[in-house]
């Protein structure tokens, strides 16, 4: 049986995909997520928090902190993005424990992202679209260059986007 601490995690076992939509909120709250299953079923919750003027005049390159919860209110993962003047890089907890490394890898076009585990050691790759407005599909590569997911962007109208 699956702990409070980790229900939201352990349901992601066996899951061939999950939809990540982004929850209208006021122009100045901060952002809010659910993730679904492929039934529908609402699997986690994720908050950001973040500044109203960083997300409005930085954008995509904010810092943030963004907490993911179980359907019990518990926390399972929390992603924290500091604001650099290098390459990205965003630390992923869980328990209070570092679980993975994401960095952002300097590329003229294409973006690219390096998912690596808590000692900083490659696990997968992420290579995106030149443009990632619209509808959008992020490659994932092992550490073998073989692709194994997609992750998919499509945008549902002006004011929604499922990931």
């Amino acid at each position: 049986m699956a702990t409070a601490s980790h229900l939201g995690i352990e349901s992601l076992e066996g899951l061939h995909s999950v939809t990540i939509r982004q929850k209208l909120t006021a122009v100045f709250s901060n952002n809010e997520y659910v993730v679904l299953a492929p039934d529908g079923a609402v699997i986690l919750y994720a908050k950001e928090n973040s500044r109203a003027l960083n997300r409005l005049f930085v954008g995509k390159d904010r810092s943030f902190e963004i907490n993911i919860y179980d359907t019990q209110d518990k926390e399972v993962v929390r992603l924290r993005r500091p604001y650099t003047f290098g390459p990205d890089k965003m630390d992923v907890t869980s328990c209070g424990s570092l679980i993975s490394v994401v960095r952002q890898e300097v590329t003229v076009f294409k973006p690219v992202l390096n998912i690596n585990d808590a000692n900083d050691r490659p696990m997968l790759r992420v290579k995106g679209p030149m443009a990632t407005f619209g509808d959008a599909d992020f490659k994932l590569y092992d550490t073998k260059k073989q692709q194994v997911g997609v992750i998919a962007k499509r945008c549902d109208g002006l004011m929604r986007k499922d990931y």
